[in-house]
């Protein structure tokens, strides 16, 4: 048995693992390169024949592990997708936008709009604790606690118990239930996207985010939050929602403005059945956790032109998370000129992206032309979806394995989390891209 690495080996995005075994090769993630020179890199050949790929199991929908799924459709691949069905939700319509997005780029397209629809009859969804049979390998599902319908893979097969992490959720998320913890995993890999850092406690952040629109409130002012589309904006938008509800901040006019998100919200409403018991308690009391006073949805561009002749006091949600791409860019440009204003980040924030440029204070160019930032740029850095350096830690350990990889996570986090690991567990592997190694 094999594994070889096509992507988020030493970097965070277009996490794709390869599987061959006697029974089959299959996949887990197909997901898209984003951040520096990730046009090109997608644009790729695999490094392997998708025709060849019997099965992808997919771990969640963001597109740094489904985003390229539409391509190895093209390439060839007419196996199966096998997800939880908020995952299979999720991701079509993340790929929808995406082929949105292609058709209004100059470039040649990663994929287009039909290519997305055959991608989502591939797909056959599965419970968590489910079992999946293919040949003599067995699957099961548990709860990777990152977004809704995120899952971690137990893989068995050649007498081998494989485990995949896909991305683990952080302590204390709302909405989403805790990250399950595995028994036991012969080899297991693992997602370090902060293998080598320990988050600041939730509560912190919160306060943060409370402090921040009473500030942008007492100044009559603009706080811009970029935001993705999934999991991030609904977690906002839950404190938000409680803030409003417990009488912590008077009136504020607040727009979410991205059709994605928007959404993306309709989905997680479909799926409170797998909402943590916080969540759940809430809207037992009546309380519609994605919607107060205040709040205003925009769906259509003209309803976004709304949000710049509305005076006083707003917050403003829109994408993208990184500020890269999505109708961000522009409130920057607009509102990043005032002292007054806030641009929030609250998420990892990938080198080359408008976002990372805005946390390290650079010089800042949109649509090629410079942008002044007088606003202020804070980070809030403990409404991470992703498990830190100790959780991971934790996670790995108490499965006892022989054997562990380390992916999705630059270099430096990635061999962070290797030291820690090595003090328990002797062969600790940080794979580099398209390398190949024997189970």
């Amino acid at each position: 048995m094999k594994v070889s690495f096509y992507g988020a080996a030493r970097e965070v995005t277009g996490s794709c693992i390869l599987i061959e075994s006697q029974e089959a090769k299959f996949l887990i993630d197909s997901g898209m390169f984003q951040g520096l020179n990730s046009y090109e890199k997608n644009l790729e050949d695999f490094g392997f024949d998708p025709k060849e790929i019997d099965f992808v199991l997919l771990t969640h929908a963001h597109l740094d592990h489904s985003g390229r799924l539409p391509k190895l459709l093209k390439n060839g691949f007419n196996g199966k997708i096998y997800s939880t069905k908020a995952t299979r939700d999720l991701t079509e319509i993340i790929l929808k936008d995406s082929a949105n997005i292609f058709e209004k780029d100059l470039r040649i397209p990663l994929f287009n709009f039909a290519d997305v629809l055959k991608t989502m009859e591939l797909f056959q969804c599965f419970n968590y604790e489910d079992e999946i049979a293919f040949k003599n390998i067995k699957i099961k599902l548990k709860d990777a606690g990152h977004i809704l319908g995120s899952t971690i893979f137990e893989v068995f097969l050649e007498g081998k118990k494989l485990v995949f992490s896909g991305d683990l959720g952080n302590h204390n998320a709302p909405i989403v239930r805790d990250t399950e913890f595995i028994d036991s995993g012969d080899i297991v890999f693992t997602e370090s996207t902060y293998g080598g850092k320990i988050h600041e406690k939730r509560e912190k952040g919160v306060l943060e985010l409370l402090n921040t629109i009473k500030e942008v409130i007492q100044k009559d002012s603009v706080l811009l939050i970029p935001s993705f589309s999934i999991e991030r904006t609904q977690e906002i938008l839950f404190e938000i929602n409680k803030f409003v509800e417990n009488k912590e901040i008077p009136f504020i006019n607040i727009f979410l403005d991205s059709p994605l998100a928007i959404k993306a919200t309709e989905i997680y409403e479909n799926y409170k059945n797998i909402f943590d018991n916080e969540a759940i308690t809430l809207i037992n009391s009546g309380d519609n956790i994605f919607d107060f006073k205040g709040f205003k949805k925009t769906k259509k561009i003209k309803d976004s032109k709304e949000i710049l002749k509305n005076h006083g006091a707003k917050i403003i949600i829109a994408g993208s998370g990184m500020c890269s791409g999505g109708r961000m860019p522009s409130y920057i440009a607009r509102f990043g000129k005032d002292r007054n204003n806030v641009i929030l980040l609250n998420s990892y924030q990938a080198e080359g992206t408008l976002g990372k440029k805005l946390e390290n204070r650079e010089r800042i160019f949109i649509n090629d032309k410079e942008i002044i930032i007088k606003a202020k740029v804070k980070k809030i850095d403990s409404f991470s979806s992703h498990a830190d350096s100790l959780k991971l830690t934790e996670w790995v350990l108490k499965m006892n394995p022989q054997k562990v990889f380390i992916n999705h996570g630059d270099e430096e986090e990635s061999l962070a989390l290797k030291k820690k690991l090595e003090k328990d567990i002797k062969d600790v592997v940080v794979p580099q891209m398209k390398n190949s190694y024997e189970l």
